[in-house]
């Protein structure tokens, strides 16, 4: 059976990166009641999962998760997929790691056959490692912008958000404090509220 076709973006809201895979009216995973929506990723999804599960989704993360990882997790379908990821890849992370990365994820997420999706990028860490990794990300995902690769030659949008992920707390200079994971979820849900697919009922976010 052939995939669907996804379309990934970058978003300006808090440096997101958007997929949308617009189904046919008898498929996608908006006319399958089976595909509930989904919070996967590392240990930020899991900080988020009281608020995600507390709108329904089902919340797939682990504790340092990396692409590893990601790739052994079996591809579901989704109405709505929130993929909180990549902190635990940062480390070490050169220029060419960080220009790779982008098309390591789009290669594995699109076997996940989501109506509408978007991937919440790492960044704005105390952590010197990690935030050299992040910045080297953050330019890499910049680039492709400039220079449309064949698997992201549908990027219409512009990656901005460091400066919102800086505003939230942080109790350890890597995980949110309650209060940030409760920000950061509303603007997610806001985001997809603001860009979801026709058929797709709104996220209520927690506020």
């Amino acid at each position: 059976m052939p995939k669907p076709h996804h379309r990934w973006h970058l978003a300006a809201l808090l440096a997101l990166f958007a997929l949308t895979a617009p189904p046919s009216p008898a498929q996608g995973a908006a006319a399958n009641p089976a595909c509930p929506d989904i919070l996967l990723g590392d240990s930020l999804a899991l900080g988020l999962a009281p608020h995600a599960r507390a709108l329904g989704f089902t919340v797939i993360a682990q504790q340092g998760a990396g692409i590893a990882w990601l790739r052994q997790q079996e591809p579901r379908c989704a109405r709505r997929l929130l993929l909180v990821f990549g902190t635990n890849d940062l480390r070490g992370m050169t220029q060419a790691d960080a220009e790779a990365y982008p098309l390591r994820i789009a290669a594995v997420m699109e076997n996940w056959e989501a109506e509408q999706a978007i991937w919440a990028t790492p960044g704005c860490f105390q952590d010197a490692a990690l935030e050299r990794g992040s910045l080297a990300l953050d330019a890499a995902l910049t680039r492709h912008l400039r220079r449309a690769s064949e698997r992201l030659r549908d990027l219409p949008a512009i990656h901005n958000g460091r400066l919102a992920r800086c505003t939230y707390p942080s109790h350890d200079g890597i995980h949110p404090t309650g209060v940030g994971y409760q920000a950061w979820w509303g603007g997610l849900a806001e985001w997809l509220d603001r860009t979801r697919m026709p058929g797709v009922q709104p996220i209520r976010a927690i506020r």
